[in-house]
């Protein structure tokens, strides 16, 4: 069987974990168990020596009511997104469904005027 082994990307994420969870206020330990993840294995995602489970990943911004986009800002520069690239998804993220609907026309509006 394949091991996978965690990269600088996994790091990343793990980093933005932390820093998302601290801002909230929350405990690794409370954040763990709210999102059924033993405490070890949190905190090797939160240090970055573990690949993290997408189902895990999803649980946590869930959770956090983050946009799961906000866990990979740090990493998205390597593929060819700019931060003004990263902010508009993150703030687009951010929007509800009733507020994008009313957005999507001025996006085509300005881009025809472009």
């Amino acid at each position: 069987m394949a091991k996978f082994v965690p990269s600088e990307i996994d790091r990343l994420i793990g980093q933005r974990i932390q820093r998302r969870r601290k801002e909230l206020g929350f405990t690794a330990e409370k954040l763990s168990e709210c999102v059924d993840i033993s405490q070890p294995q949190f905190s090797r995602y939160e240090r970055g020596t573990n690949k993290i489970n997408m189902a895990h990943l999803v649980a946590i911004a869930t959770f956090l009511k983050t946009p799961i986009s906000y866990f990979f800002a740090d990493c998205m520069e390597e593929f060819g997104w700019n931060n003004d690239e990263m902010e508009l998804d993150r703030h687009w993220q951010e929007l509800s469904a009733s507020q994008k609907t009313l957005f999507i026309p001025l996006l085509k509006e300005l881009h025809k005027n472009n």
